[in-house]
């Protein structure tokens, strides 16, 4: 059986421009950080992250602009920090913009 360890600059190395990344964790709880910050170490582009309450781990790829489009029901860092600020500085800013997808 195939080893399914590897190390976070391997995982990082699968990630590819475009690819659409299911981003864990609750807002500021269990959310892979030092695997969004690893990406942010590579020249991505046009990723798309998805979360029912993505956090800071899918902010660190929106605020790099690595990040172009969020699917998410709310996007936070809970009560203490209030709303993503990287979310915020893409949706806002001039390019490329993100957008948030309205759900049918």
């Amino acid at each position: 059986m195939r080893e399914k360890l590897m190390s976070l600059a391997q995982a990082a190395d699968l990630i590819k421009d475009g690819m659409l990344l299911g981003i864990g964790g609750n807002g500021m709880h269990r959310n892979p950080v030092l695997f969004s910050l690893a990406l942010t170490r590579k020249p991505l582009k046009e990723l798309k992250v998805c979360g029912a309450a993505p956090g800071i781990g899918a902010d660190i790829l929106l605020a790099t602009f690595q990040a172009d489009t969020a699917y998410f029901g709310f996007f936070g860092l809970e009560n203490e920090a209030g709303l993503a600020p990287g979310m915020r500085k893409a949706m806002e800013g001039p390019e490329p913009k993100a957008r948030a997808m309205e759900g049918s």
